[in-house]
């Protein structure tokens, strides 16, 4: 891995500082980073940023873990850094009849460009990195009081081992992270009965808590297809699953959620806007039940999940009852919930004994990032100046994702990709035909140049005491 070992800055002379952004994109997009596989598309990152004279520094890098800093000035362990945060893995999309062109063709039309990645996360990345040349350029002969930093991480699709909670355990004092501005909310339409036409961004300052589960029912003996048992381990795990399915989970508001309420209220106006902005009282619960029954994102914000993503048994002939099955659950729980009683409610909802549970993989938990602080109203207002119709709030991300990491140490960390997704551009998240607007792509790089020149007036100050001085 010599390229990635590599610590330094090449001069804009080279071939590759004549390849616009888009078509860097382009071919970035057509690696088949599957979590694991990261490296080829790591060197394709590294090789590009130094081509267009930025530094990069590979960190707690190895065969199997590539982890890159991309910045615009070489790290130092006294200089505090803002630092844009995204991943360099996806997950697998086999070829499918079911996509518009192969997966990881990354074909370019006129209007966007598809591919698996196109908005997890690697559009995000390329934006960080179109907004931090954009920033270069205006600041000409002046230097910032800080660093901007890319990180570009590995395996956050597996839930963040390898990359960010590597980042955060062992580089904080080499990073000195000032703020972090990594993944989470867009901009989405239907949200102001008013405005529907009117997209509303929510920019995430809490996110729920990742929590992966593996469920393993055996018996002790097992039979023949011809002669089935009244009892057998895939009855008795699909009966229990049926049973943990019934069991939804009540809405839940904390002081994210009441917040993102009172700002819808707010945009929306007048009596419809007052009921809007009160839905969290406990008289409107009924309604509030009503509403995530018919929209699967307030569903999502509002209560704890465990979705049954995976169940197989081991290998056999068609006509074998095996003796074991398993189950991968994934979890995504809202803040302030205890997860030793979630689990146990998961296991009572079983109500098979046999039962096993166990602990996969756990995402760190971690406080809401303040979206009073001056750093969020910079990025609130880099996104509004590009997307003047638009409105932003303050949100908690349904999903998982790196930014917990860093948001656990006291560090505001704020989510956000600033493209308008439809709710079938949502669905092709990990689903068929992941794109990406080139309008939306173009207008994401100006928001985070902008963002960085906003930036400048702040006073970079820690939020978190770096290790060497605890």
């Amino acid at each position: 891995m010599a390229a990635l070992l590599f610590t330094g800055r090449l001069g804009a002379q080279t071939a590759e500082a004549d390849t616009s952004l888009e078509n860097a994109f382009q071919q970035y997009l057509r690696f088949r980073s599957v979590s694991g596989n990261e490296k080829p598309a790591a060197e394709f990152l590294e090789k590009y940023a130094l081509s267009r004279g930025l530094f990069t520094r590979c960190l707690s890098c190895t065969d199997t873990t590539v982890n890159l800093a991309i910045s615009l000035y070489p790290l130092e362990p006294d200089k505090n850094s803002l630092v844009l945060l995204s991943h360099l893995d996806v997950v697998e999309a086999p070829d499918s009849a079911d996509w518009r062109s192969a997966p990881f063709a990354a074909i370019k039309s006129d209007s966007d460009m598809v591919a698996r990645g196109a908005l997890d996360a690697k559009g995000l990345t390329f934006m960080h990195l179109g907004g931090l040349l954009r920033f270069r350029e205006m600041l000409k002969d002046s230097m910032p009081a800080f660093n901007v930093v890319l990180l570009v991480v590995c395996g956050e699709e597996t839930g963040g081992e390898r990359g960010a909670k590597l980042i955060a355990d062992r580089h904080l004092d080499l990073l000195r992270p000032w703020m972090v501005v990594g993944e989470g909310g867009s901009g989405i339409t239907g949200l102001i009965p008013s405005r529907p036409a009117t997209p509303v961004f929510g920019i995430s300052v809490s996110e729920k808590v990742n929590l992966w589960l593996r469920l393993d029912l055996k018996f002790s003996s097992f039979g023949h297809g011809a002669a089935p048992p009244e009892s057998y381990v895939n009855k008795d795990m699909l009966k229990a699953l049926h049973k943990l399915s019934q069991v939804e989970g009540r809405p839940e508001f904390h002081k994210t959620t009441r917040r993102m309420f009172r700002e819808l209220g707010r945009m929306e106006g007048g009596l419809k806007g007052w009921f809007i902005a009160h839905l969290p009282a406990a008289p409107f619960r009924p309604i509030v039940k009503r509403l995530i029954k018919k929209e699967p994102i307030m569903a999502s914000i509002l209560q704890n999940t465990a979705i049954m993503t995976n169940i197989f048994n081991p290998p056999g002939p068609p006509n074998k009852i095996s003796n074991k099955a398993t189950v991968f659950l994934d979890c995504r729980l809202l803040p302030e919930t205890r997860i030793r009683r979630f689990i146990r409610e998961i296991r009572y909802g079983l109500i098979e004994p046999r039962f096993k549970v166990s602990i996969i993989n756990q995402g760190p938990e971690a406080e809401e990032s303040s979206p009073d602080l001056p750093e969020y109203g910079c990025l609130s207002s880099a996104l509004l100046a590009e997307f003047p119709e638009a409105e932003a709030a303050p949100f908690l991300f349904p999903a998982s994702s790196d930014n917990n990491y860093f948001r656990q140490f006291g560090i505001p960390v704020y989510g956000l990709v600033p493209v308008v997704l439809s709710r079938e551009d949502l669905q092709s998240i990990h689903g068929t035909n992941e794109r990406i607007k080139l309008a939306d792509f173009r207008k994401g790089c100006r928001v985070f140049g902008r963002f960085l020149d906003n930036a400048r007036s702040l006073d970079s100050k820690l939020y978190f005491t770096p290790v060497g001085n605890r």
